[in-house]
């Protein structure tokens, strides 16, 4: 593949007045940079971010904005840019991501071998809010995708088979990776090639949006029957539950609402320990982000729980249509 193929950077961003700028600079800032495109698609958001663009586009003829007039969610911004791609290779960066120099060079040269690829971004994004926080030293950590939306570079033709689901506001990626392999494309997180994440949620937004995670991971696990580790300790969390419940049905209030508490905590503990380097850092400080981590967890747990009751109900709402077609579909209350 020629060194100066054509790239299109595709930018999603929603609220991203403070980072993407810096994001924009570290594309424009690749070596072996050659032509490219930077498209910015700013996913309605609420502050400065597409002010800002315009601003850069004003001084770059290489960046573009795409506005759109509401929060669409990821996969509708992703397939937004790519349908306004030009280029050979695509390359799909997230509004809160900083590059590494090299990073083109070297994506460039893993796709002599495959057919999207990209790296590893630190913090992980469900600890993004406490390293912002508490500034702890974050571990890099395998993720559960292959190439993960926060960063990757795609051969052109990957997205005249396959695309991201617009109708997805989060796992698009993962669902994208899963068309991949069904479709017997190749795709690889490059080892050591990180990307610095700077994510700039506030508390309750963060929440809401491991919330959200839970809920599409449930989705994920129901539609592609494949048990990851995130599946293995949200099943984990429903058994604490359960047996909470059962201590209390058996008079040991106290007991029984312990048990699912003392998991969560123990949860957090373990995931603050697997993403950061917590051994110099004061115990204090380590407990907050504990604590915070295990209120980030809850909500995911929540999302999880959330997600299987929908689709039983929807389950159930099919199973009844099939059994007496006839019947009129209850209208939604708005």
């Amino acid at each position: 593949m020629p060194q100066k193929t054509f790239v299109s950077f595709i930018v999603i961003a929603y609220n991203e007045a403070a980072n993407i700028a810096r994001t924009i600079a570290s594309i424009t800032g690749l070596t072996d940079l050659g032509d490219h495109e930077i498209i910015v698609v700013d996913d309605g958001s609420r502050d400065h971010t597409a002010l800002i663009v315009d601003d850069i586009a004003a001084h770059n003829p290489q960046v573009s904005l795409i506005r759109l007039d509401e929060n669409y969610g990821r996969g509708y911004a992703r397939r937004t840019g790519v349908a306004a791609a030009r280029g050979e290779l695509i390359a799909m960066i997230d509004g809160d991501i900083a590059l590494p120099v090299s990073w083109l060079t070297i994506t460039r040269a893993a796709l002599h071998d495959h057919d999207a690829v990209g790296g590893t971004a630190v913090p992980d994004g469900d600890v993004a809010y406490i390293y912002k926080r508490f500034r702890l030293v974050p571990r890099a950590t395998e993720g559960t995708t292959t190439v993960a939306g926060s960063n990757g570079l795609y051969r052109r033709g990957v997205f005249e088979v396959a695309n991201f689901d617009p109708t997805l506001r989060e796992g698009e990626d993962s669902a994208l990776n899963h068309e991949l392999d069904r479709l017997g494309l190749s795709s690889k997180t490059i080892p050591g090639l990180l990307v610095r994440h700077e994510e700039g949620k506030a508390l309750a937004t963060s929440l809401k949006w491991l919330f959200e995670t839970g809920r599409g991971a449930t989705r994920q696990l129901l539609t592609y029957r494949e048990l990851r580790q995130p599946d293995l300790v949200a099943g984990a969390f429903v058994g604490s539950i359960v047996l909470g419940m059962v201590l209390v049905s058996r008079r040991h209030r106290t007991a029984g609402a312990a048990v699912p508490l003392i998991f969560v905590v123990a949860s957090g503990a373990q995931h603050v320990r697997s993403r950061f380097d917590t051994s110099q850092a004061p115990w204090t400080m380590v407990a907050a982000a504990v604590a915070i981590d295990s209120a980030h967890l809850t909500a995911y747990f929540a999302g999880r729980v959330t997600g299987l009751a929908s689709s039983w109900r929807r389950l159930g709402m099919h199973s009844a249509k099939l059994a007496h077609p006839d019947s009129p579909v209850p209208a939604r209350i708005h």
